[in-house]
């Protein structure tokens, strides 16, 4: 039986006059994916353009962990470059991505809270929370 899995990311789009390696020198970690405009999104579906530059982290590799922990990493990221983040976040599409794939019924659904320490972040960053749900059946 596939375990529920949730993936969260942090996300930087539609920008233009500045490069996905200096936004990776701003943040001090390396991207998990980049974008670019006008390229194949994925290379399984090449007519899927990118229409906008995107420079995504995600919280972690194990996707089985619970959304606090995963949310705590990218926090401790985010808060100690906050300064550096905030014209950033003010010229440019910024969110909190969270894909949260169900496969079973059998198996709690996972919870989601967003903590004062998020929402302290996202006032003084201004960036969004994007949340998709995906109830999938076991194969």
């Amino acid at each position: 039986m596939t375990k529920n899995k949730i993936h969260l990311s942090f996300c930087i789009w539609d920008f233009e006059d500045i490069t996905h390696d200096k936004i990776t020198e701003l943040i001090g970690r390396n991207p998990s994916k980049i974008y670019n405009k006008g390229e194949a999104r994925n290379k399984e579906f090449p007519l899927r353009i990118t229409k906008t530059n995107g420079w995504i982290l995600d919280s972690t590799a194990d996707k089985s962990i619970p959304f606090e922990e995963q949310m705590d990493s990218l926090l401790d990221i985010l808060e100690s470059r906050k300064e550096l983040l905030k014209p950033i976040c003010n010229k440019y599409y910024c969110e909190f991505s969270l894909a949260l794939y169900i496969y079973s019924d059998e198996e709690s659904t996972p919870s989601v809270h967003l903590s004062s320490r998020y929402h302290a972040l996202a006032k003084e960053l201004s960036f969004e929370f994007d949340l998709d749900l995906y109830c999938l059946q076991n194969a």
